[in-house]
């Protein structure tokens, strides 16, 4: 059995999910007029700190929040 690993003291803002076993931070930053970055990240013990970095233009950001939204 793999001995957990304990989240970085250094991640900021609050977690989607804050469980014992399982959290979730997700992160939108605009870089520039219409490009922005959706950060996310998930922690689970067996792995650690896992991340998705999506970079999409306004028309794809739209996209996801349609579909987020039904």
């Amino acid at each position: 059995m793999q001995i957990p690993v304990t989240p970085r003291s250094h991640r900021h803002g609050p977690n989607l999910v804050n469980r014992d076993d399982y959290k979730m931070h997700v992160l939108k930053r605009q870089y520039h007029d219409g490009e922005w970055e959706i950060l996310i990240e998930r922690w689970i013990p067996e792995s650690g700190w896992q991340r998705t970095q999506l970079l999409m233009d306004q028309e794809q950001l739209d996209k996801l929040r349609a579909i987020l939204a039904d």
